[in-house]
């Protein structure tokens, strides 16, 4: 686990999705946080609207369970220590060849209409998996690097999934917001979800107190299977988008736990509260495009490595995020396949980056687009005018909504900000970056389907050098340019609760693991 707490460095945002990317642009702050919390309520500050599109889990990526875990149960959960866990699932067991998997299901729990978890009910869910707009759902759904092919309920606590490839490790695909279990009225009419969630978790939406974008009121329901796992009668998420006003909330003891601090608060926070900070957050380009559908330029893989040498990470670094590490690979330091030499051979070197132009063809370079929210970040200021030395342009498109901004990964080549890859980098691989919005073409590249085919099938040795593998052929073909792995900051007030757990390397807490103070 990848995890310590922080006292005097400093480092950038980070965010766990592309629905924090964009909420983050905001600059509003909730004024429902009370000035003090009660011993059996949990204040918690979040950086951005933590329901943005209603209370489908399914419609959000893994960096949304720290909120969705209270309303819903998963198949499986990813614990402090980054382990997987079975959650709604007793026991699981695969065949032979690694290509089905059988769960038995937990016999306790009830959903708010009193009906309760069986094996149909499970398969109901998996079977949404086709609808393209489930976040979650990415690397399951057809054509995903973890898709499954079949759902079958022999029996009413027995659920068999067959996989289209092998996967060694099943679980790990339905872990947190992948594995929630929907219950049988959200599944008949999903659109109720928008306003009414339909969980078995160990809390429910107050209605009375919650107010959309601002304050959700989750109170605890005692009947609930895993009632006795979480400490408070009641928690309340605060939506705090003003970066000041959230380090502020945990400082003044309104929020007990504030969540996504800025780097440049934190030793603000530290005077008065404390901070625990997880690594795992890489901010840099996604390449959306690998096709030439936006832009004809990235077809090339060479025009796409220019941009990564041309990029002069550790200035950046040096200059803007004191604390933050730079890399030129998309998987994080200290996870299962990082090669540091990855950093040498395709970082910063402004005469490869010209030889790599003049390879794709476009020896004076070539220019693209990036959509940005009000004013470009820092980061893209500064590599623009690096990218601008070896006549590379980038050329900042001011959108008018957030809508324009999640709609720029049909627009745009790349995008750019901070992704939580976490502790699972080939999960994030199946899921987002081969299998989900970051290949919004469906570009196929033999050398990183086969190592992430490899990956998910395989175990022990044999995994190691398979996720090496891919994590080499996604910055060796330019899926993906980094340019610094970041901090993900949760700052919490130690008198009135213990250190948070966040989910091993992932940059999202573990809510049930939050207790009072002792």
């Amino acid at each position: 686990m990848n995890r310590f707490t922080r006292r005097s460095r400093t480092a950038a945002i980070a965010a766990a999705a592309v629905v924090s990317l964009a909420a983050c642009g905001g600059g509003g702050s909730s004024a429902g946080a009370s000035s003090q919390s009660a011993s059996d309520t949990l204040t918690f500050a979040y950086d951005a609207d933590a329901a943005p599109t209603g209370y489908d889990p399914l419609l959000y990526s893994q960096g949304q369970f720290t909120f969705f875990s209270a309303l819903y149960d998963s198949l499986f959960v990813t614990t402090a220590d980054g382990t997987v866990e079975p959650s709604l699932v007793t026991e699981f067991e695969n065949n032979a060849d690694n290509t089905q998997t059988t769960l038995t299901l937990r016999d306790d729990v009830t959903f708010a209409d009193g009906s309760t978890l069986d094996a149909e009910l499970v398969k109901a869910n998996l079977d949404r998996r086709s609808e393209e707009k489930l976040e979650a759902y990415g690397a399951l759904a057809p054509g995903g690097a973890s898709e499954i092919a079949d759902v079958q309920a022999p029996d009413p606590r027995t659920v068999v999934i067959t996989w289209a490839k092998p996967q060694a490790t099943p679980e790990n695909n339905l872990t947190d917001t992948a594995g929630i279990i929907v219950g049988p009225e959200g599944i008949a009419d999903p659109s109720s979800l928008e306003t009414t969630p339909d969980g078995s978790g160990a809390y429910t939406l107050n209605t009375g107190e919650t107010t959309r974008a601002s304050s959700y009121t989750l109170e605890k329901n005692d009947e609930a299977w895993n009632a006795d796992e979480w400490a408070y009668d009641t928690i309340v998420f605060n939506v705090i988008t003003d970066r000041q006003a959230l380090a502020n909330a945990v400082v003044s003891g309104q929020a007990d736990v504030a969540t996504m601090l800025d780097g440049q608060h934190v030793d603000m926070v530290e005077q008065r509260q404390s901070v625990v900070s997880v690594g795992g957050t890489i901010v840099g380009f996604p390449v959306i495009d690998k096709t030439g559908a936006t832009n004809p330029a990235f077809t090339d893989e060479q025009a796409r490595l220019a941009i990564s040498y041309a990029i002069d990470r550790q200035a950046i670094v040096d200059e803007l995020h004191p604390g933050a590490i730079p890399t030129a690979q998309l998987f994080p330091e200290g996870t299962t396949g990082y090669d540091e030499s990855l950093n040498e051979e395709f970082g910063y070197d402004p005469e490869k980056a010209k030889e790599a132009l003049a390879a794709a063809g476009v020896p004076e370079g070539f220019e693209f687009n990036v959509t940005v929210l009000g004013q470009p970040k820092e980061d893209q200021v500064v590599i623009q005018s690096q990218l601008a030395e070896v006549g590379i342009t980038m050329n900042f498109v001011t959108a008018t909504s957030t809508d324009q901004v999640f709609a720029s990964v049909r627009t745009d080549p790349v995008i750019f900000g901070p992704f939580g890859i976490g502790a699972n980098p080939a999960g994030f691989v199946a899921g987002v970056v081969y299998g989900g919005f970051m290949n919004m073409q469906g570009a196929k590249e033999p050398e990183i389907e086969s190592s992430l085919g490899a990956a998910l099938g395989a175990k022990g040795e044999a995994q190691e050098q398979a996720l090496t593998d891919l994590n080499r052929a996604l910055t060796a073909n330019g899926w993906y340019i980094p340019v610094y792995e970041d901090f993900t900051h949760t700052g919490y007030n130690a008198d009135k609760v213990a250190e948070p757990a966040y989910a091993g390397t992932n940059s999202y807490l573990v809510l049930s693991d939050i207790e009072p103070a002792s």
